[in-house]
């Protein structure tokens, strides 16, 4: 079996698709794989620290044809697929955002950059509908992988009247919508910006939260809906495309990407909805979601993916 080393974009800040690649070069190794990180570039920190992990880092450049596959992020092939082509090294790509596939090379790069991979890594069913309208050619290299949320942290706590929203999210439509809303909403209910937060702290908040903002923009799969849903939230807002896998209602509500009047309209609604009836999710709304971002669904997944590589390397 190859030794997986993921490419990993070195940023040292809260972004959900950052820690599915560390988690998944962990899960790996426990599986009776082999997997390490390599980061893109120099940060301050020597790993990346907000939140836990025990994933394998690799310091050096340097890949061994024999030994090594390489999996690039989507978003940061850059020139390191040639790079690596030209060496003889093995890579695959991991599509965690399909809309990012052009993001650091141009279109006919990613023509041959795709057709050069080894597997095309997905994780989403909204990522594969991607890679199969731009890359139909190459659907059948492609390997669907899922991410896991922790329930026992992100579980429902204590609630109080709190709307919480990532700032960094979207951040013109945030910037609108939410001093408007401020202004409209109950004085007995406060909005909580989620920034500069370790993972737990993320958890404790969104215990804590009745409902979630999303302002989720062209993603493959968004984390945050997920783990404020599971945190006993109603989650209101765009789905980032991706997100409709899971989108489903009483937990969720859609509003199209913009459309800040009725995002308001049906943020206050759901207040007083609460307010008036006492709403909240109850475990059995929760059941579904648990079960689909579930470790062993995770596991699930990789052990495949472990397989498939293996049995492509033996054809090799």
């Amino acid at each position: 079996m190859k030794n997986i080393i993921y490419f990993c974009p070195r940023i040292n800040r809260p972004i959900g698709g950052i820690k599915v690649i560390h988690r998944h070069s962990e899960l790996i190794n426990t599986l009776g794989g082999q997997s390490e990180i390599y980061y893109d570039r120099p940060i301050e920190a020597d790993t990346v620290d907000w939140f836990p992990h025990n994933a394998k880092i690799r310091t050096e450049y340097g890949f061994d044809p024999d030994s090594d596959l390489v999996i690039l992020a989507e978003s940061v092939v850059f020139d390191s697929w040639r790079r690596l082509k030209d060496a003889g090294v093995e890579y695959a790509i991991f599509v965690q955002n399909g809309y990012l596939v052009t993001e650091s090379i141009s279109q006919q790069e990613a023509r041959e950059c795709y057709a050069g991979a080894k597997h095309i890594i997905c994780i989403s069913d909204d990522a594969i509908r991607c890679v199969f309208q731009f890359f139909p050619q190459h659907i059948d290299k492609v390997i669907r992988v899922i991410y896991s949320v922790d329930s026992a942290l992100f579980a429902p706590g204590e609630k109080e009247n709190i709307i919480t929203y990532m700032p960094r999210k979207m951040k013109l439509h945030s910037s609108v919508l939410v001093p408007l809303l401020e202004e409209r909403l109950p004085e007995n209910w406060r909005v909580v910006p989620i920034e500069n937060m370790s993972e737990v702290e993320v958890a404790t908040t969104l215990a804590k939260s009745r409902i979630f903002l999303a302002f989720s923009d062209f993603e493959g799969l968004p984390v945050p809906p997920v783990e404020a849903a599971l945190a006993g939230n109603f989650v209101i807002g765009y789905n980032g495309q991706g997100g409709r896998e899971y989108w489903n209602p009483p937990i969720f509500e859609s509003i199209d990407s913009g459309d800040l009047v009725r995002f308001m309209d049906a943020v206050l609604k759901k207040v007083n909805d609460i307010d008036r009836y006492d709403l909240t999710l109850g475990d059995n709304h929760l059941i579904m979601l648990r079960d689909h971002f579930s470790k062993e669904m995770e596991v699930r997944m990789l052990k495949n993916m472990l397989s498939v590589i293996g049995d492509a390397q033996g054809e090799s």
